[in-house]
């Protein structure tokens, strides 16, 4: 608005070439293109993560009360098993609260916990010892404690490529220069199309730029998946999905209802 007026009231002349403006156009789109495939990227894998996780919890679950005939054992192992995911699940989140997973884990465990630098890590320790326990006591075959161990070896596996998302920094200079470059574009625009528009100067300049604009706010928010937005890994209702299923393969009597699906104010589908 401000250019119009300067331009076209005041008879000050803003205008610029609109070649320029058009290369710098073409630069910042395959500055926000290349970005926002790299943060698709990340957020894909993020989602693959979290579903080789289901699978391999479905897996493992079925294997202890296959392979494991002391129910007691079997509860330990499937409980403590979703102490892990929901501890994966803060632990991802920077955000971990041990206490709401203790009914899942025994005091002593969880009071050392409480101090452990990877609490996810040590979940899967403990995991490892107690198959090894059951083996050393004739309670599972070598081939039965090998499949069991596998599955807790993807479980790391899995962990470490979410840990890799997570703390790996996207490239300082992509964002910093494809922001640099949007404000440069939608600052010039105007100025190369007030002397070919009148007041339709203002919405389609206003257009443009909101488009590039959106571009860039989409590829800043799909980079980081495990920030608990709408867009994110809905690691939460994931966890819940498991927590179920393993619940019934250990038949439980009490199991958890599902987490709502909640809607944003645009009406996006925000499942946590």
């Amino acid at each position: 608005t401000m250019v119009f007026f300067v331009h076209k009231k005041v008879g000050y002349d803003l205008s610029v070439s609109v070649i320029p403006v058009t290369i710098l156009g073409g630069a910042l789109a395959i500055f926000l293109g290349f970005r926002n495939n790299s943060a698709y990227d990340r957020w894909w894998e993020a989602r693959k993560v979290w579903g080789a996780i289901v699978n391999v919890s479905r897996n493992f679950g079925t294997q202890v009360v296959a392979y494991i005939d002391d129910k007691e054992a079997q509860n330990t192992l499937v409980h403590r098993h979703i102490a892990w995911l929901y501890v994966l699940n803060m632990h991802l989140r920077k955000n971990i609260d041990i206490k709401q997973v203790g009914h899942y884990l025994d005091p002593q465990f969880s009071k050392m916990l409480e101090t452990a630098r990877n609490k996810p890590v040590q979940i899967l320790h403990r995991q490892g010892k107690m198959l090894t326990e059951n083996l050393r006591e004739g309670r599972i075959t070598e081939f039965q404690h090998s499949m069991l161990m596998a599955d807790i070896q993807t479980m790391y596996n899995e962990q470490g490529k979410a840990e890799r998302i997570k703390n790996t920094v996207f490239p300082f200079y992509y964002n910093y220069f494809t922001r640099l470059f949007l404000w440069v574009f939608i600052l010039l625009l105007p100025c190369a199309l007030v002397d070919g528009m009148n007041f339709m100067l203002i919405p389609i300049a206003t257009m443009v730029a909101f488009v590039f604009y959106i571009l860039d706010k989409s590829g800043e928010v799909t980079e980081e998946p495990f920030e608990n937005r709408a867009s994110d890994t809905p690691m939460s209702s994931i966890c819940r999905t498991i927590e179920i299923d393993l619940l019934q393969q250990i038949e439980a009597e009490e199991l958890p209802d599902a987490l709502p699906i909640e809607y944003t104010r645009f009406g996006a589908a925000y499942i946590k």
